[in-house]
């Protein structure tokens, strides 16, 4: 059995169909202070971000600045001003993608990983995917966070085209190429609901 507290919130119980319900409820409440502490830190992040969650705010590489709904789309150190939030991906990345990618190819040549190709993408839970043809799609809401949360989430990509699972190798590349990866791993959960916005 295993039980899961959800970036939104929502805790998912798992077990096997031979499992009781009683046998359940007992798991579960033998686990109701890990779940409890759980959703204290998801409602801790929620109110963090509140601003952000809200619309009246969007973090630019990690610093909090006002979002305007205006006539044009534009992108300032102090505001940035969209037609509608559907305009923010493009924003966000015609202005920091080219940084954003400069810092892949540092991490790419730094390991010589074989790499299929990379791109943006609007992913409502993850930062990252690698597929099988080791191609690389980034959450654009990337752009949103510090530069450090960059590197962790394309250190982490890139070692996943050597090994597509979290294996102990996996995190040992991951250790090697960015010794500072369990910090970044930590620090990247506290901007959760960043993910799942627009």
């Amino acid at each position: 059995m295993s039980v899961t507290v959800k970036q939104d919130g929502s805790v998912i119980v798992r077990a096997s169909n031979r499992a009781s319900i009683r046998d359940i409820e007992k798991f579960v409440e033998s686990k109701s202070a890990w779940v409890k502490k759980h959703l204290a830190a998801v409602e801790e992040r929620k109110t963090c971000f509140s601003s952000i969650t809200d619309g009246r705010t969007v973090l630019i590489k990690g610093k909090e600045v006002p979002l305007r709904i205006c006539a044009v789309n534009a992108f300032g150190d102090n505001e940035i001003c969209v037609k509608s939030v559907k305009n923010l991906k493009k924003l966000l990345i015609d202005n920091l993608g080219t940084e954003f990618l400069n810092l892949f190819e540092y991490y790419r040549n730094l390991g010589g990983f074989d790499c299929g190709g990379v791109e943006f993408k609007n992913y409502k839970s993850r930062w990252g995917c690698c597929d099988r043809d080791r191609r690389i799609f980034f959450n654009y809401k990337l752009l949103m966070l510090p530069e450090e949360l960059w590197a962790f989430v394309i250190a982490h990509e890139l070692c996943h085209t050597v090994y597509m699972d979290h294996s102990r190798q996996f995190h040992k590349l991951l250790q090697e190429i960015l010794p500072s990866c369990g910090l970044l791993a930590r620090r990247l959960k506290r901007y959760s609901p960043i993910c799942s916005l627009y």
